[in-house]
């Protein structure tokens, strides 16, 4: 927890446009993920195979989120309305 006096430089939960250069990275990681995707809808259908597939999005999320967070390219813009500040 931050004392009251000090403000985080940044918003996590706030929307992080992409800087354009990530986008093509970004596609990469998606793509990737459905592959795997894919692979995971062949398996019969089980309560397991349904916790994969959502555990693959959430990882899917984390693993966009760490590159556009730790892109120093990346911003935060205030006049989205969504940053949630």
């Amino acid at each position: 927890m931050l004392p009251d006096n000090i403000e985080p430089e940044v918003n996590p939960f706030g929307y992080f446009k992409p800087h354009e250069d990530m986008l093509p990275l970004i596609q990469e990681v998606r793509e990737a993920y459905t592959v795997v995707y894919k692979f995971l809808k062949t398996l019969p259908r089980s309560l397991q195979r349904e916790i994969a597939i959502t555990e693959l999005e959430t990882s899917a999320m984390w693993a966009i989120k760490g590159l556009v967070l730790n892109d120093q390219k990346s911003t935060q813009p205030n006049e989205s309305g969504v940053t949630g500040a």
